[in-house]
């Protein structure tokens, strides 16, 4: 349990931090909840912006980042005693929730979910947790085991902003790669309590406490607590940005808006879609304000501008690597290196292909007028305008599909948002709750018009969170009959929910305490053992080529994804036979070649991809290397020493 010790003192320091740091800012709130989930965010952003700086200079090292954390504690240990006092008022306030509050029983169901989800955070992440093992954690990994963070070419992911990133590269480099995924959990804790927080100050007492049970048995946000992704660090960040601002709208006090221009700059700096909800919101400052023009916009331009403080700094790296700041999205306005314009559009078009209703062919495509190519496929205004049902009735669709259980149990919405937010229009709404939908229309008529996965949703869902719990509140309020309704739902739901989560947590849980290893816990995984005799048997200055198989995180070598889609790393205009793709693989240090031919073409075939492939092997510069059966569907290959 030395992870969770770490990670402990870890999130401890970064609160001093943050009490810090709102201290001096002057915008610390008197209420503890407040101040203390935007100390959090707050010094999450500080610690992360640190150990950038020292990645940038070479020194992503446990020793570097262990003196790093030792200095940012002492900065903040005159704050100590406040700390102690506030985290020991906030755990009597639980045990009060949990044992005296009428609404005991939603408030044990939360805790019940959040430490179910401890125990999947606490295990090796499996082949299932797949952006983290092809993005998130894998890239965090890398710059530990190169000691700096640098441009990862074959990974345009590399470029996002990446606040959680370097937590998860703290981990990695302090040998502790069990504690990474702690700390998207504990975003979603924070998550969770931004919600009633919000729920409880801006709606009704009991609303923040129907809003947090509603946000934690949503299968997508719930899976997402257990697993190195990033998105609910943008949520947390996302709902204490609209709690200020909302906040601001009430009391009329600027620092409420500059807390929430802090917050939105730090959603902003986690993933670059928090870039939406502060235009939103800087929209939002001109539209309350008008007829006041200079102040409205000199308020919006100083929002904006607190904001890009906070976030700013990934995207300059971005920009002075790349050549764009949002890279590699607007190819068409800033370029950027290692990309093109027919990989932008390949991905523009992988990004619409989700939602209810197929995509045209590219040719089809080609002949349709521009109008009628935007409203296509997921985008027909049909699809559009049932999108809602479509999302919730068939879950599948707005993502990528394991199985039908699979994504009910871990990537869908669930069924309360369909059934709960239309409530809210039969009663009268107070203002914040007006302001919360407000926020949501623009985002969501963003999120049909760019990707509609369903992950990339919650960070705008869990916004209107407190809403659907308000409706809980007022259907109980106004009519008994509703109320049996509602209530019955929620409580339906909420074993359902439960059960599914012991249903893919339950076989994690070993693994979480130790009792097996996680050699033993990934033995049946093909990719882990493909990974493994890979690790084995390649030398340590060895470099892997990726086909069809983007996460290598298990690998212990330096690697890169090699399609022709991922980056203009390898110049496969000039392949036409195997000997040129060997040429240029020695050009990038490769000596292995990794292939999961269940996605892969047939190596004997024509494919101007695996063609060259199979055209090495026959001639002889590739080899392959020993399998077993656990490895199948992965194809080893070594490339032979040049004589």
């Amino acid at each position: 349990m030395v992870e969770v010790v770490v990670y402990l003192g870890v999130i401890f320091t970064a609160f001093m931090l943050g009490i810090h740091a709102l201290r001096l800012l002057r915008l610390s709130p008197d209420h503890e909840g407040e101040r203390g989930l935007a100390a959090l965010v707050v010094g999450h952003v500080v610690l992360a912006l640190l150990i950038l700086v020292a990645g940038l200079l070479g020194y992503v090292t446990w020793w570097a980042l262990a003196h790093l954390l030792l200095l940012c504690a002492l900065a903040g240990l005159r704050f100590l005693d406040d700390c102690i006092r506030s985290t020991g008022r906030l755990l009597v306030r639980i045990w009060w929730e949990l044992t005296r509050s009428p609404l005991w029983a939603i408030h044990w169901a939360i805790i019940l979910i959040m430490l179910l989800q401890l125990f999947a955070a606490m295990a090796p992440p499996t082949p299932t947790d797949y952006d983290g093992l092809a993005e998130h954690l894998a890239m965090a990994k890398q710059w530990a085991r190169d000691g700096r963070i640098h441009p990862l070419w074959y990974d345009h992911h590399s470029q996002f902003p990446a606040t959680v990133q370097m937590f998860y590269a703290l981990a990695h480099a302090f040998e502790l790669p069990g504690m990474a995924k702690l700390f998207h959990w504990g975003f979603g804790v924070m998550a969770i309590g931004a919600v009633v927080l919000a729920g409880r100050r801006l709606l009704a007492p009991a609303a923040g406490s129907w809003a947090g049970l509603i946000l934690a048995t949503t299968p997508g946000f719930a899976w997402l607590m257990g697993v190195g992704y990033v998105d609910l660090a943008t949520i947390a960040c996302g709902l204490l940005a609209l709690h200020f601002f909302a906040r601001w709208l009430q009391d009329d006090e600027d620092w409420l808006l500059w807390l929430s221009a802090l917050m939105a700059g730090a959603g902003a700096g986690t993933k670059m879609q928090g870039l939406a909800l502060l235009a939103v919101l800087a929209v939002g400052i001109i539209i309350v304000l008008r007829g006041r023009w200079g102040r409205a916009v000199g308020k919006a331009a100083a929002y904006v501008g607190i904001a890009l403080l906070v976030c700013g700094p990934w995207y300059l790296k971005s920009f002075l690597w790349t050549g764009n700041p949002v890279y590699p999205f607007a190819y068409e306005i800033f370029g950027g290196r290692m990309w093109s314009a027919d990989r932008a559009e390949g991905y523009r078009l992988s990004q619409r292909s989700y939602g209810k209703g197929e995509l045209p062919s590219e040719e089809e495509l080609a002949a349709m007028s521009p109008l009628r190519r935007a409203f296509t496929g997921p985008r027909e205004p049909l699809n559009l305008l049932l999108a809602p049902i479509n999302l919730t009735l068939d879950a599948p669709a707005f993502t990528v599909p394991l199985s039908p259980l699979g994504v009910w149990a871990t990537d869908s919405t669930g069924p309360l948002w369909l059934m709960l937010l239309p409530i809210v229009l039969l009663f009268r709404r107070p203002p914040p709750l007006r302001w919360m939908l407000w926020v949501m229309l623009p985002l969501w008529v963003w999120w049909l018009w760019s990707m509609q996965l369903t992950r990339y949703l919650l960070p705008s869902l869990a916004l209107v969170a407190p809403v659907a719990g308000w409706a809980v509140v007022e259907a109980e309020r106004h009519s008994r009959l509703l109320a049996v309704v509602v209530r019955g739902a929620v409580g339906v739901w909420t074993v359902m929910a439960i059960v599914l989560m012991l249903l893919y947590v339950g076989p994690q849980v070993p693994a979480a305490l130790g009792m097996v290893s996680p050699e033993i816990y990934l033995g049946e995984s093909s990719l882990y053992a493909a990974s493994t005799q890979i690790n084995r048997l390649a030398a340590p200055e060895a470099k892997v080529a990726l086909y069809a198989e983007p996460r290598g995180y298990y690998l212990d070598r330096d690697y890169l994804w090699a399609e022709p889609g991922h980056s203009a790393l390898i110049d496969y205009d000039s392949v036409a036979s195997g000997a040129d793709l060997v040429r240029e693989w020695r050009r990038l240090g490769v000596t292995h070649v990794m292939i999961n031919q269940a996605l892969f073409p047939d190596l004997r075939g024509d494919d101007p991809l695996a063609g060259p492939i199979g055209d090495a092997l026959e001639q002889g510069l590739l080899q392959p290397l020993p399998t077993t059966a656990n490895i199948r569907p992965y194809m080893l290959l070594q490339m032979r020493e040049m004589e």
